[in-house]
Order: structure tokens, then sequence, then C-alpha cells
């Protein structure tokens, strides 16, 4: 029975989730239970006759009023208003059914009396107005009954469903005697429910009022009355305003008053805490500052208004954190700056215990401060910070100094290379910054305490060194005093660099690059200096000695003139040759003329050469210089294409005619089904922006045969020819041709 009872809500009345009163679903459902079993029963019971006689219309109307009468007790509570309209519609069509298809009159007016019924059925269901409306539409039976009209479709000759007319009476008289007064018994039930709870509403009002006339006639205070659940059960004037309820009508709950939380308010013990006695309304901070107890169900409330004393407390505090962030907080980044490092470096100095100094470079920061804007340094930053949150054996103290620069305090309880290991494995990661996927990659320099300094700007000077001066693939460097041998020695590299490419002891090296048959289709130009005191001097060392001492436009210029003066002293080769710029090439202004000039000078043509840009100088912003190189006739490629530093977008707004394969997509493309995808991809990419892809660092066959697979057409690499002399180049090109 309590399973019943629940469905059909006959327990005491609650707050309906919904707008709709309990008791008007109940009574919707009784009339729907009630009008299923009836349609179900007429359903089974005609069934075989009307099966005998041929009889469709009795099948489908006795099924069909069935299943939607079910349907509609399915959805009574979460579609009430729906299933109400759909019910009364629903009496409707019996009646219109029961006029059209019953061929006897008398029989027949049966369905308009049955109509009848919606308007008390929409009054307990629906409200006064849709009454009415039911009330005005039974005027189109009654004038049906009076006028004897008959809108039967079946002939008065043909058979009908035996029994109907008993299906008929039987519909009026369990509906009339049985759904309906159920129906209305639920609206009674509710009835008497609801004036027992006013009549416990008044007797509690008549037990308030002597507490009201004492706390409220003449209270200077702002008091509410307040039960168990909290609800408001009065309010003087004050309070009202002071609670912002002088329209609403009381018993009023405190949650539609504030959101916090005031089952603390009820504690009966000392509360010290000042935060423990306030809560929020609005803006404004109220304080209890007082409680009295007159019943059990009620208590007395003195409210005052401690908005003033909160929003100064709050200030004060701002303004000491403000302080605080202003002096020891980097703005970009929200890490400690250089002034915190410095105290914490005294603080760990004064204990007189070893620890060690981590400072850790950026190495792609050109690019980041090329890609994104201050707020998403925090989000970089930020992702710095929770690596040592997230990770126990990284509970160190970190810092932001400034250029891309991180120092980090470290008391290693494990060997220091082992933890700066851990730190720069933590800090190379992806990370995606706006539109951009950015490569975090760092490289790490160590000072120790008290080997390497005994203050706090001696150990940062030398881990900063340690930092610069690693060495070459390096990326962990502890620092040694003969660092600062390296430092001069790196100046005299840089003086040696700028005498030779004054007396022009540069030369320059060709690497042929082949298309598909393997015919040379260009050629790159690659520089190479043997000094008269260092000997011969790799590209890796002298090539970042010139970015780092501004000598890269110098390099680049002496390059141009070595090619040209080759392309003019060997005009049997027919192929551009390429020639590597850098950033600080394109960024200048000048470059596209100057370099347009130099070449006329020599009487060649722009078509002859290429200029591979690095990818990390493609990621600047100087689509107009490349375009201006572009008109001129020059081509313009991107090397190292797939370090992660390209955005596709620029590519689409760029004059590019080639892409250089970085080899790193290139040496395991035999068995890494990962690189092969990657590369298709790309391949797509230039199919469709109608850009040619070379892959570099081709180098067997079995590389070569599968990028021919995916679609490479063109290539460069040792397999083909190493980088050898111009004279080589042209020997080897008269022996092809003679063959």
């Amino acid at each position: 029975m309590s399973s019943l009872s629940r469905f059909f809500l006959l327990e005491e009345e609650t707050q309906s989730p919904s707008d709709v009163p309990n008791w008007r679903v109940s009574a919707l459902r009784i009339i729907l239970v009630t009008g299923l079993l009836l349609c179900l029963g007429i359903f089974i019971n005609s069934l075989p006759a009307a099966l005998a006689f041929e009889l469709d219309y009795v099948l489908a109307l006795t099924s069909g009023f069935t299943l939607t009468i079910g349907v509609l007790l399915t959805l009574s509570r979460s579609a009430y208003q729906l299933c109400a309209h759909l019910l009364m519609i629903a009496i409707v069509a019996a009646g219109v059914a029961i006029k059209l298809f019953i061929p006897l009159l008398p029989l027949a007016q049966l369905g308009s009396i049955f109509v009848y019924i919606t308007p008390i059925l929409a009054l307990l269901l629906l409200g006064k107005r849709t009454a009415i409306f039911y009330a005005a539409l039974n005027i189109i039976p009654f004038l049906l009954i009076v006028q004897q009209v008959n809108l039967s479709v079946i002939p008065s000759g043909e058979r009908m469903l035996v029994d109907g007319d008993i299906y008929i009476h039987f519909l009026l008289f369990f509906f009339f005697n049985c759904t309906v007064p159920l129906a209305v018994w639920r609206t009674s039930l509710a009835a008497s429910r609801l004036n027992l709870h006013m009549a416990s509403n008044n007797e509690l009002l008549a037990s308030q009022k002597q507490i009201y006339q004492r706390f409220f006639q003449k209270s200077f205070h702002a008091i509410v009355l307040v039960d168990q659940q909290f609800n408001i059960v009065e309010a003087n004037e004050k309070a009202r305003t002071l609670l912002g309820i002088q329209t609403q009508p009381l018993p009023c709950n405190f949650a539609r008053v504030t959101q916090d939380d005031l089952s603390r308010l009820l504690n009966n013990g000392d509360q010290h805490e000042a935060d423990l006695k306030t809560f929020h309304v609005g803006e404004r901070t109220i304080e209890l500052a007082s409680r009295e107890y007159h019943s059990e169900q009620l208590c007395a409330w003195y409210l005052n208004d401690v908005s003033d004393q909160h929003q100064l407390q709050q200030d004060l505090l701002a303004l000491d954190v403000a302080h605080q962030q202003a002096k020891y907080f980097d703005a970009r980044t929200y890490l400690p700056n250089k002034t915190w490092l410095t105290e914490q470096l005294q603080v760990h100095i004064d204990r007189g215990q070893p620890f060690a100094l981590l400072i850790a470079e950026n190495l792609n920061k050109h690019v980041l401060d090329y890609l994104i804007d201050g707020e998403l340094h925090k989000h970089l930053y930020g992702h710095i910070n929770q690596v040592a949150e997230h990770d126990p054996s990284l509970l160190d103290q970190i810092a932001y100094i400034g250029a891309g620069r991180l120092a980090i305090i470290i008391e290693p309880d494990a060997p220091v290379l082992e933890v700066a290991q851990r730190w720069h494995q933590h800090l190379d990661f992806w990370l995606k910054l706006g539109q951009h996927q950015f490569h975090a990659r760092y490289a790490v320099g160590i000072a120790t305490y008290p080997e390497h300094g005994y203050i706090p700007e001696r150990l940062v000077k030398n881990a900063q060194q340690a930092c610069e001066l690693r060495g070459a693939g390096d990326d962990l460097a502890i620092f040694d005093h003969g660092t600062r041998r390296q430092t001069l020695a790196r100046h005299e590299m840089a003086l040696l660099l700028e005498k030779a490419l004054e007396h022009d002891e540069l030369q320059i090296v060709l690497q042929s690059k082949h298309d598909n048959t393997h015919s040379v289709i260009g050629y790159e130009a690659l520089a190479r200096w043997h000094s008269p005191l260092l000997g011969w001097v790799s590209p890796g060392e002298f090539v970042p000695i010139a970015e780092e001492f501004g000598l890269v436009n110098q390099l680049t210029q002496r390059i141009l003139h070595k090619v040209c003066h080759t392309l003019q002293s060997h005009p049997d080769i027919h192929v551009p040759i390429a020639i590597n710029i850098s950033s600080r090439d394109i960024a200048c202004e000048q470059f596209a003329r100057n370099t347009l000039s130099i070449v006329h000078n020599y009487g060649l043509s722009p078509r002859m050469f290429e200029f591979e840009l690095t990818e990390y100088s493609f990621a600047d912003d100087h689509n107009q210089i490349m375009e201006a190189l572009d008109k001129m006739g020059f081509s313009l490629s991107i090397d190292d294409f797939g370090i992660g530093y390209s955005n596709i977008a620029r590519v689409l707004a760029s004059p590019i005619k080639r892409l250089k394969l970085d080899r790193s997509l290139v040496t395991q493309i035999t068995s890494d089904q990962k690189q092969q995808a990657l590369l298709l991809g790309i391949l797509t990419m230039c199919d469709n922006l109608g850009i040619a892809a070379l892959a570099e660092g081709v180098e067997t066959q079995a590389q070569l045969n599968k990028l021919q697979e995916l679609g490479v057409k063109e290539f460069q690499g040792y397999w083909f020819s190493r980088p050898v002399a111009v004279e080589q180049v042209l020997a080897h090109a008269y022996d092809t041709q003679a063959t």
C-alpha cells in the first residue's frame, strides 16, 4: 500500500519540485489509472468480437485510447500541463468517436453527454479559465442532442459491435460513479489538510503574539525571529530593510536572503572568531550580535551591519598582499622575482648548510617572445610551478629572474646532478599557448654553496655562466672556475671570425638536391672556416658565435658573395643554389634591396637563388620582407621543418615554395608508423598548398624507398652526396654528362 500511496501522492502534502501542486498530479493519476483500467477492459472484452466481424475501427479506437492513456500516465509528473490538456482532448475525442461510429442516434447521444464531464475535470486539473473554455465548448454537444443530429459514419443497416451499447453505458457509469468521485475526493483531501495546516499556523501565530509585542514594538535593533529550519518567522522594520525583504511575505527562508551556510550560527558555544558570526546579503556583511531563545522553536537574532568594518579589513589585507606581490613577485609570471631570490639565498647562506642554485634558461625564448603575450606567459610559468607542486621529489623554491630564466634553490638529499637532471626532464614539455603548440626546453647551470660563492650575487652569476658556457650538446653544466677562460675564448673566437670575414677566409661547399630520377634539382651552399690559428672550425661553433656577437649579417652577405661568384664563374650550373638566412637577416628592412643589388652587380638572375629560413626564424613576423624577396624573384623555403616552431597559418600567408623536412622526421621512417603518419599529413598539406616537400638527411636506400613510397619527390642527404667543393661538383656533373 505504501508504494501505491507514494505513486498516487496520498501522503502528507509536500513541496512539489515543479510549480504544480501534488494534489493535482495525484488527481490526474487517479483519473488516468481508472481510465486505463476501463479502456483496457473494454479493449480485451471487445477484441474477439471485433476480430470475428472484422471491425477494424473498433480495434483502432480501443487500442488507441488504451495506449494514449498509458503514455499520459507515464508522463504525468514530468509533463503535467501537457498530460492534463491531452486528457481533456482525449475525453472530447472519445465523445466524438461515439457520435461517429454508433449508428443508433439515442445511443450515439451518450457521446455528447460524456463530454459534459470536461468542465469539472478541467477545473480540478487546470483551473478556472480552462473550465470556462470547456463549459462553452459543451454548447456544441448540447445543440447536437437538442437538434437530434446524427453524425455517424456507419450506415444504420450495417453491423455494430455486439454489446456496444453495454460498453458505452459502462463507460459513462464507471466514469461518473468512480473516476470523477475519486478525483474529487483527492481534491477535498488536499483542502482538508490545508485547513489543518492553516489552523496549526494560526496557533503558532497566536503563541508568537506576545513575543512580537515584547521585542518588536519599540526596538532600535534589527531583530528577526528564526525557527530551527532557518525560516524568518517575523522581522521588525529595521531588520527587513537590512536584509532586503521589505516586500517579501513571511515566513521566509534565509536561503532567499543569503547564499551562506548559516548552520554554524546555531552553535550554542562561544564564538571567538568574527567570521563565524557573519553572513552576507548582497554586498553587505551582517553580524549576528546576540541571540535570545524564547521557545524551543523560535530564537530572536539581533543583527548589525558591519560592511564598513569588513571592507576596511579587506582593503588593508589587499594592500598588504599587493605590497608583498609588488616587492617579491614578477607581474608577468606570478612567480617570485629576483629580490625574493636574493633574500632566500641569504637565508640559506646564514644557515651555513650546503645547498645548490640552478639557473634554467629557456632555449626557445626567442620563439616565446614573438608568439605569446603576457597572459600566456602566466599560463606557461603556472604550468612550471605545478610541476614542483605535483612531484614530491621537486619540493624546491622557484623564482623568475627575467630573460626567460628560472632560478631554483635546492637542498638535495641526492647528488646535485641527479636532482638537476630530474628538473631538466620536467622542464622539457609541450604546451598549447593560444593558437600555438610551444615546446619548452631548458638548459640548466649549477652553482653550489660554499664551493662557488659566499654571497647571493656571486652564486647567481656563476650559475648563469655555467648555463651560458655549457658544452655543445650539453643541457646540464656545473660551474667551475675554468668557465671564465671559456668566456674569454668565445670573445677571442668572435674577434677571429670578424677578421676572417674581413680577409675572406671562409669558403663554401655545395650539397646537391635530387628528385625521384636522381637528377640534380639544386644545391645548398654551406660555410666552412679554416682559421690560421684555430684550424678547421665547425659551423656548429662559429655560427652561434656569429649570432651571439652580431656578425650573422656579415656572414650571410659573405656567403651570398661567394655563391654569386661561383655562379658567375661557372655558367654551366643551371639549378638554384640555396643559402641559409637567419631571423636577424630578414629583420633588417634593407635586406631584400641589398640582396637584389648584390645579385644584379654580378649580372645574375634572382631565379638562381633560394633562401632557406630556419623554422624558428620563420616564426618571426617578417612577412613583408619575405613578400618583397618573392616579388623580386627569389625562392623561399623553410629549413628543418617539423621541430615544432612553425605556425601553419603563417605558411598559408607567406610566399613559401618548399618545406625541407627535418632529418628527425626521416631517421625512423622505415619502422615508426607514427613518423610515417606525421609525414603523410605534412605531404597532404603541401599538396593542397602547392608547396614542394624535400626530405633532408636521407642516408640509406631503405629510407629512400620508404620516402618514395609515401610520396616524397625531393631528397637531400649523404646517400646522394656529401657537401663537396665547387670543383668536385662540376667534375661530377661533367662525368655524368659524358656517360
